[in-house]
């Protein structure tokens, strides 16, 4: 097995000036797989949902995505979740660190 890192990228898909999503699930399936397949990155894509607290004190329960991407060095990820922020016109992404032992077979 060899050490590697998986990066998790979550990201909301309601858009925060009108507070709802304004594409469907299959939509947001290509737009993300695009920005993907533009920018060369090996992904897994799931779907969620989770809660969420805007900076003006609303809170919403929202669907949303987790981007997994394993093998890519920290400083490409903080980069890929700000720009992919700034796509999905987002507020804020999460951004978490695995640390694990893969085996490709």
């Amino acid at each position: 097995m060899k050490p590697s890192t998986e990066y998790q990228i979550f990201v909301g898909c309601d858009d925060p000036q009108i507070k709802s999503a304004y594409i469907n699930d299959d939509e947001l399936t290509d737009l993300i797989s695009n920005y993907f397949i533009r920018k060369k990155v090996d992904f897994s894509l799931l779907k969620s949902t989770g809660g969420y607290l805007y900076a003006d004190g609303d809170y919403a329960i929202e669907n949303g995505v987790c981007i997994s991407i394993i093998g890519a060095k920290e400083e490409e990820i903080l980069k890929l979740s700000k720009s992919l922020s700034i796509y999905m016109n987002q507020e804020k992404s999460l951004i978490v660190k695995n640390d694990l032992k893969v085996k490709v077979i």
